[in-house]
């Protein structure tokens, strides 16, 4: 049994656990009720060209756009790192290994650029207060332009 002080701070392998069940639950494409539980008061998404606030806009918005803006990579090969910035805040950074060294196809019009979460520890569990997509890099001849 866990005890209380222990479920009053976040811990990286819970903070861990979130972002597996959030990956999954998106691949899966899992209805927005299911994807409610894993956030926090507070939402926002910042997503290229979008900025989504609050549970009810996150519901309106997943049913009209789906997991395709935050799908980042979606691999066990992306890097996911996890940083406590107090007993009840982490920030989590999830790279995509994309690329032929990752043996991992780049395909720019689904996949996702890094991601930047703030996760706080709300009645207990860790929960998500936000979501920062960053645009991926352009490659090849474009970049150097």
């Amino acid at each position: 049994m866990t005890s209380v002080s222990a479920r009053s701070v976040l811990s990286t392998d819970g903070v861990h656990r979130l972002v597996e069940q959030w990956r999954s639950a998106l691949t899966r494409r899992a209805s927005p009720a299911e994807l409610l539980p894993l956030l926090a008061n507070g939402l926002l998404l910042e997503l290229p060209g979008h900025t989504v606030r609050g549970v009810r806009e996150f519901q309106t918005w997943y049913q009209e756009a789906g997991a395709a803006g935050l799908a980042a990579g979606g691999g066990s090969a992306d890097e996911v790192e996890v940083r406590l910035v107090s007993p009840i805040h982490a920030q989590v950074t999830i790279t995509p290994a994309t690329g032929e060294a990752a043996g991992v196809p780049v395909r720019p019009e689904r996949d996702t650029g890094r991601q930047t979460w703030w996760v706080v520890l709300q009645n207990g569990e860790p929960r998500i207060r936000g979501i920062a997509v960053q645009q991926p890099a352009l490659s090849g001849a474009l970049a150097g332009v």
